[in-house]
């Protein structure tokens, strides 16, 4: 048996890999505000979340591109998790967004990849209900989304036709594993190993329990839904600011802020205000869009940009998978095959063992 703390995407991914192989898994569901799957708007574009010196986490990011890609050729999941075909368009509105897309076509090229570098007419070619005073894009193939909570619902529904067991229960911030027991809450499951993938509650867990804390925290962001009187675009838009996913039914999730909130959950005022400040700055017609629902969740930071994917040193049977910040959604089906190497024992790439808690000595 392999329990796992946490029913977020990673968490979910993670228990559908095992279950593939055949292991017995049972996931604990823990009652938290504020999951990062709540505000996650489920873009899939590597080239446009890569930065300078982060070439380690970039290819990670690539290696599970790969993976969503290959799903691309599952009609049956496509449909469920709204998984699409279409591409990211990178808009510039003013001189210095137009300047900073030039840096980031010259960013990319240098990093191996190509881009279309559009015109103000080119890109209104592509999608003619931006404003009319774009002036230039620059257009990234093959660059996607999915719909978070589409697909959490689909691998949930894949876990429980496939025997895993979930597990719900209240709020609780400590755990012991000793002999292959697992107790919280009175109660004990016998397992051979744990994962922890419980987000920005993964620090608190591990502190309380085996006395080890990361350096990481919370970063809190809000993202919305609207229902448009048309169909605005094709493929995912991005601004400086913000970015817009076209969902079906003529739906835009926009996204998202960025805020060090400490583990604040709610939805103020004045987020809600900033993104639709951005939309009518962006948009025009913003009086079709009507608001259908806002969401906020907690993203787990790590100091060093990275997430933490591997065993503890102290106990190679405590797997850690947490700490993805903006990239939960994209990085989900390589983490869930890391660790699914990890419970196997099979050797895992040189180049992910980057990723260890161990790089920080605990």
């Amino acid at each position: 048996m392999i329990v796992i703390f946490g029913s977020g995407i990673i968490g979910l991914f993670i228990a559908n890999n095992l279950l593939n192989e055949g292991l017995k898994v049972k996931i604990i569901d823990v009652k938290m505000s504020g999951s990062a799957t709540e505000a996650s708007v489920g873009m899939l574009a590597p080239l446009l979340e890569a930065k300078p010196y982060e070439n380690e986490l970039f290819n990670l990011m690539l290696n599970s591109k790969k993976i969503w890609d290959s799903y691309l050729e599952n009609d049956i999941l496509k449909r469920k998790t709204g998984l699409k075909e279409n591409s990211s368009l990178l808009v510039a509105m003013n001189e210095d967004e137009e300047a900073s897309i030039y840096k980031k076509k010259e960013f990319i090229k240098k990093i191996g990849f190509e881009t279309l570098l559009c015109n103000s007419s080119k890109t209104l070619e592509i999608e003619p209900n931006l404003n009319s005073n774009v002036r230039c894009s620059l257009f990234l193939k093959n660059n996607n989304q999915v719909e978070p909570k589409l697909l959490k619902n689909f691998l949930l529904s894949e876990i429980k036709k496939k025997g895993g067991e979930i597990l719900r229960c209240s709020e609780f911030k400590r755990v012991s594993f000793f002999n292959n027991n697992v107790s919280f809450l009175k109660k004990t499951i016998k397992a051979e190993k744990i994962i922890i993938a419980c987000g920005v509650w993964s620090n608190e867990l591990l502190k309380k329990s085996f006395n080890i804390e990361f350096p990481m925290r919370p970063i809190k962001g809000v993202s919305v839904l609207l229902n448009a009187k048309k169909k605005y675009f094709s493929n995912n838009i991005w601004f400086k600011n913000i970015y817009l996913a076209p969902r079906d039914g003529n739906k835009l999730a926009i996204g998202a802020t960025e805020d060090e909130k400490s583990f604040e959950t709610t939805v103020n005022v004045d987020e809600i205000f900033y993104l639709s400040k951005k939309l009518w700055e962006y948009l025009p017609e913003v009086e079709m869009l009507s608001l259908l629902n806002f969401f906020s969740g907690l993203r787990s930071t790590i100091i060093d940009g990275n997430p933490i994917i591997g065993s503890l040193k102290k106990n190679k049977n405590i797997i850690c998978a947490f700490g993805h910040y903006r990239n939960g959604i994209l990085l989900a089906p390589i983490t869930a095959q890391i660790v699914c190497k990890l419970v196997l024992e099979k050797k895992i790439n040189e180049k992910f063992l980057f990723f260890s808690p161990n790089r920080f000595n605990l």
